[in-house]
């Protein structure tokens, strides 16, 4: 019985292993910037979706590299498909690998985009509930900024991010800080704050870990242009 427990018990420990968070954080901006340099992508809009009960219109675009076996067709950095949809969305949500968004009025024919800098967006929120409670249209959006691992590519295996922008695509900003992996986020809407904590690489060994650093923030969603605000629960 005691042989039984201990191939569990070992079994066990190789589970949590496995868990452990792998990513690499390697400070080489240089060679980041020249691997995605030399990457060769297509951009490709998806259709069009309207924010429900707003007047804007919302245009992902997503990066797809071309296949290296079939020519005549261009495959996804997450999977292939035969619509060449970029995304999957529902009311408050828009998921997908983007490499940007663009922003038209319901009674305009112009695109602005959200910015013009070389990142990865896997997901953009509609902060619905703060919308109906203070009239301030928000988006959050999860995002791959910088190649830490140089790879070459910016995806789930680099730090996430954490941005912000206005209804309307304009006023995008950093929320998190450079350099940590967002963990989390929620909205409190009675206090009218957003609430988000990070894990920073205090160790410097290029891994995550239990001796690396929490950290924990906190915006007021109801003043326009408001700092976040770093707390200290622990």
């Amino acid at each position: 019985m005691k042989y039984y427990s201990l191939i569990l018990l070992c079994f066990l420990s190789c589970l949590a292993c496995k868990k452990q968070d792998r990513r690499k954080v390697v400070d080489d901006t240089k060679t980041s910037t020249e691997a995605l340099s030399e990457q060769k992508t297509v951009a490709i809009a998806d259709l069009p979706i309207l924010i429900d009960s707003t007047s804007i219109i919302i245009h992902p675009i997503g990066n797809y590299i071309k296949s290296k076996n079939r020519s005549d067709y261009f495959k996804s950095s997450s999977y292939e498909s035969d619509s060449f949809s970029t995304v999957n969305h529902t009311r408050n949500q828009i998921r997908g690998l983007m490499s940007n968004i663009k922003f038209q009025h319901i009674d305009s024919n112009a695109l602005k985009p959200l910015t013009d800098k070389k990142i990865c967006i896997s997901s953009m929120n509609f902060l619905r509930e703060v919308f109906e409670a203070t009239a301030q249209g928000y988006f959050l959006y999860l995002v791959y900024d910088k190649d830490t691992n140089v790879d070459g590519v910016l995806n789930y295996k680099d730090l996430e991010s954490l941005y912000m922008s206005n209804l309307d695509g304009t006023a995008f900003r950093k929320l998190s800080p450079d350099n940590q992996d967002l963990k989390q986020w929620k909205i409190i809407i009675e206090a009218k704050k957003l609430y988000f904590k990070s894990i920073e690489d205090s160790d410097k060994n290029g891994e995550f870990d239990n001796k690396d650093t929490l950290h924990y923030f906190y915006l007021d969603l109801n003043a326009i242009n408001s700092q976040v605000t770093e707390y200290y629960p622990i």
